[in-house]
């Protein structure tokens, strides 16, 4: 007890009572004080032999926990990511976060606009890249970061064909390829024709960019679609031409749509990520395509 005292700068008093309370926390004795000098019991061999060992078990984590202090918080972020978005410029973006400042643990899903708002809903996504505003929710942030005109692509070498005419006209003469209504971008679609009294035969109905535009280049018809999803398309866009839309135009608006709260830091930062891989990796690419289009709209 005496060199216990000494060794650190304790009275020989306190380590006793340190002792006694360690020993009735536990319900053994680890010493037989029947006896002079002070003699081990089991018990107390048995933690004499672990001592070390404790000590240097303690040390380890010490040393972890300080070691952890120095590294940022990693952040588990699950994002829901659109097709169009997902299918021209998600894996820019994914390199991005995976590689930024920020630790990340990330989980991507992509798919349609709606499936991503009952997602956020039942929380088992945090965020989303979306087109869809979800103006229904509340509690809901919202991160706009890119707009686009909806237009015209029509099968190559048919322009002249629709110069002049109104999109009434083109549609009566020209089967419409549409986008699903179950889409954000087909149900946006039906509405503006519906604006205008519009109402073509149903005929060929997608999911995807990919099959709208190889329908159109196929000579199957002409589409109403965004530049982007264009870009989606790009295995068959160079046999499609990318019009202005004729008569009022309409457009669509990307944004980053997270929960009140959750991502209030990471969230503007994530959205200005997204529209710059769009400026960087898709513009390039969707003038290429759509040589009249400026993200002035």
């Amino acid at each position: 007890m005496l060199q216990a005292s000494r060794q650190f700068g304790m009275t020989q008093s306190a380590v006793s009572q340190a002792v006694r309370r360690a020993e009735a926390s536990i319900g053994v004795a680890f010493f037989n004080r029947s006896r002079r000098p002070l003699t081990l019991t089991r018990a107390g061999r048995i933690l004499a032999g672990r001592v070390r060992d404790l000590n240097r078990d303690f040390d380890d984590l010490v040393r972890a926990l300080r070691d952890a202090a120095k590294l940022p918080e990693r952040v588990d972020l699950r994002l829901g990511v659109i097709d169009s978005y997902a299918a021209t410029v998600g894996a820019h973006l994914v390199k991005e976060l995976m590689t930024g400042e920020v630790a990340l643990s990330l989980s991507v899903w992509s798919g349609l606009a709606h499936a991503h708002a009952e997602a956020l809903v039942h929380r088992t996504i945090d965020a989303a890249i979306t087109c869809d505003a979800m103006d229904d929710l509340y509690d809901i942030e919202r991160f706009p970061f890119y707009r686009e005109p909806n237009l015209l692509v029509v099968p190559r070498g048919s322009e002249a064909e629709f110069a002049d005419l109104d999109l009434r006209e083109i549609l009566t003469r020209h089967r419409l390829v549409r986008y699903s209504e179950r889409s954000w971008a087909g149900a946006q679609v039906e509405r503006h024709l519906s604006r205008l009294g519009i109402r073509p035969p149903r005929a060929f109905e997608f999911d995807t960019s990919d099959s709208l535009v190889a329908m159109v280049a196929t000579g199957m018809g002409v589409a109403i679609t965004t530049p982007l999803c264009l870009l989606q398309g790009l295995a068959h866009a160079g046999q499609v031409s990318a019009l202005p839309l004729p008569g009022p135009g309409f457009f669509r608006e990307l944004l980053l749509v997270t929960r009140r709260g959750d991502l209030s830091s990471l969230a503007p930062r994530i959205a200005e990520m997204a529209r710059t891989s769009i400026t960087t990796q898709a513009m390039p690419r969707i003038r290429t395509l759509v040589p009249w289009f400026t993200q002035d709209y």
